[in-house]
């Protein structure tokens, strides 16, 4: 018997597979990704509601636009390589489409944004629903990911902390001496009025 404890107590531990070590490593880098992510969505981003540039004359006009319009104009001040894996369409909400790729697999990303004008006429998106394949991610995470990872033009602010996306009308290109300012995005009656105007320097 103590001949048969002796045998048994003797054996060599089994060796892990290599399987079980790529299980939890996969499982760490997960864990300490959603984690960072997590940080940087608590960070406070720093959004000035900017004054608009443009200068208060008589030749200040309104342009009235519509979705197919709008989209048209998002397009070309989007036109970068750069941020091609994310695009922005009015349709009956404001989305936005994109993807990223994480441990080697591609995830599609589909965001829809409510608009509010604030009162200098910049733009506020606040993120209301999201779907990312079938991660169920809280969306300020996805959003600090999307902050790292899109090379947002210097328009656009992403706040992960708040869920929202910020775009400085004051920091589009100045057209001509002129420079625009929202006044109205109505999704359901398909109207978008922008305040256009010279620009203080050009006054």
């Amino acid at each position: 018997m103590a001949n048969q404890t002796l045998t048994r107590g003797s054996q060599p531990r089994q060796k892990k597979s290599p399987w079980f070590w790529a299980f939890w490593t996969l499982l760490g880098i997960i864990i300490i990704t959603l984690l960072g992510s997590g940080f940087v969505a608590t960070q406070a981003v720093k959004v000035t509601d900017s004054q608009s540039k443009i200068a208060s004359t008589d030749a200040t006009f309104d342009v009235t636009l519509n979705k197919k319009q709008v989209n048209a104009l998002v397009a070309y001040y989007l036109n970068d390589s750069r941020t091609s894996n994310y695009q922005f369409r009015v349709e009956d909400n404001i989305m936005m489409y994109g993807s990223f790729k994480f441990l080697g697999q591609t995830f599609k990303i589909g965001m829809i944004l409510s608009p509010e004008v604030t009162k200098n006429g910049n733009i506020i998106l606040t993120a209301k629903k999201m779907a990312i394949g079938n991660l169920p991610l809280p969306i300020s995470t996805v959003m600090s990911y999307v902050k790292t990872n899109y090379h947002a033009p210097k328009f656009v602010t992403i706040n992960p902390s708040k869920q929202q996306i910020f775009v400085d009308m004051t920091k589009l290109p100045v057209v001509k001496g002129m420079s625009f300012r929202a006044k109205i995005i109505d999704l359901k009656t398909d109207q978008f009025v922008f305040q256009g105007g010279l620009v203080h320097d050009q006054k």
